[in-house]
């Protein structure tokens, strides 16, 4: 295996994380049925203008490095809001460094950087055609507490 370096930050670190995210969002895109449309619409630029442009929202970044071929394979996006709610925002793993402990220190880290923020909820968003990943969120915890439907529109 690699040498793997963890990399921690904030909004500074969000234009590294863009090909990773550009990643998840086509695996989002393909696995959808009914949302692939807003998956194609969803640029990069519009999601990091949230966590720009949010101030009422601390914002941390994990990435993770394989130091041995200089490229990042990973990261995970946690927020606080105002209302101390943490999230667990996004996650994305390159798929040849999954299976090797990666995601379970990602999540680890950013389930103690969100208990020393003292949150009072914490969350994960799935997307739809995304349930694979709900065994994996089990372990820490995360389970389905609601679902929400939307609908299409044209």
């Amino acid at each position: 295996m690699s040498a793997i370096d963890f990399i921690t930050g904030g909004r500074e670190l969000l234009d590294t994380v863009q090909p990773l995210w550009e990643k998840l969002n086509k695996h989002h895109q393909e696995n959808s049925r009914y949302f692939q449309d807003k998956f194609n619409n969803q640029t990069f630029d519009m999601r990091k203008k949230k966590f720009i442009n949010d101030i009422n929202t601390e914002l941390r970044i994990d990435l993770v490095k394989d130091t041995e071929n200089n490229s990042f394979v990973g990261y995970c996006i946690s927020t606080v809001t105002i209302d101390l709610i943490g999230e667990i925002d996004s996650l994305y793993i390159e798929s040849a460094y999954r299976k090797l402990g990666i995601g379970d220190e990602l999540m680890c880290r950013s389930l103690v950087w969100l208990d020393s923020k003292n949150v009072r909820t914490k969350i994960i968003g799935v997307a739809e055609g995304n349930g694979q990943v709900f065994d994996f969120y089990k372990k820490y915890g995360f389970y389905e507490r609601r679902t929400i439907l939307e609908q299409i529109t044209k």
